[in-house]
């Protein structure tokens, strides 16, 4: 697997292009960022060709690239869970409307609804639904190579916000580190986890360091 991150935005959101190796031209995107020029710019660069981008969730920061994607590569499709799907179309429930924005597109083309294996690009993930920051936040597994798409669910020494308006914070600060706990924490050790925003780390250092897992 050959996997290039782009940090985009102010928000400095973590956009992965993923594919199965350096000289394969087709690829998987995960999540993009307020600013999401660069990362058509190096998609056209390398010459690649995205087939899918996977939405670890629907906060403004991480779907704010669907439409330039769309309009750059008319084969793309937009795939993310059928709890977060109403967020794509919403500025208000996507926040992007309290930033000053309005990050709206056109509806996912694919809806995901239950925890599977799911292959795109020649690439496989187990997807896991891990629900707190947002009701249908996922995480990508590949157990091939050990690696972790975790979204803005589990980050190098924190977890993913709970407190935005709307939601009930304490059930879902629960929520979320029961699912770290019991679908994440779970996975090898030596799991690299690359999040949604900041450094990479692995499942082994978030068990020892990370302080809302202790």
């Amino acid at each position: 697997m050959h996997i290039d991150k782009l940090i985009l935005g102010e928000y400095e959101n973590n956009s992965y292009i993923v594919r199965r190796d350096e000289k394969t031209t087709t690829c998987v995107i995960i999540d993009t960022g307020l600013s999401s020029e660069p990362l058509i710019d190096f998609l056209k660069k390398k010459n690649l060709n995205p087939q899918v981008l996977i939405l670890t969730h629907g906060h403004g920061d991480h779907i704010a690239g669907v439409s330039l994607l769309r309009k750059n590569f008319s084969e793309i499709k937009v795939c993310i869970h059928k709890a977060d799907s109403h967020m794509l179309t919403d500025s208000v429930s996507n926040f992007s409307s309290f930033l000053g924005k309005k990050i709206e597109s056109l509806p996912a083309d694919i809806i995901f609804d239950k925890e599977e294996e799911i292959e795109f690009a020649n690439l496989k993930f187990k997807l896991i639904h891990t629900p707190g920051h947002t009701p249908g936040g996922i995480c990508l597994y590949n157990s091939e190579e050990k690696i972790l798409f975790s979204g803005d669910t589990l980050f190098a020494g924190s977890v993913g916000r709970t407190d935005f308006s709307g939601y009930d914070e304490e059930k879902c600060f629960k929520q979320i580190i029961s699912n770290i706990r019991n679908k994440l924490l779970i996975l090898p050790d030596d799991t690299a986890v690359l999040p949604g925003h900041g450094p990479a780390s692995t499942i082994k250092r978030e068990k020892l360091y990370n302080p809302y897992l202790r």
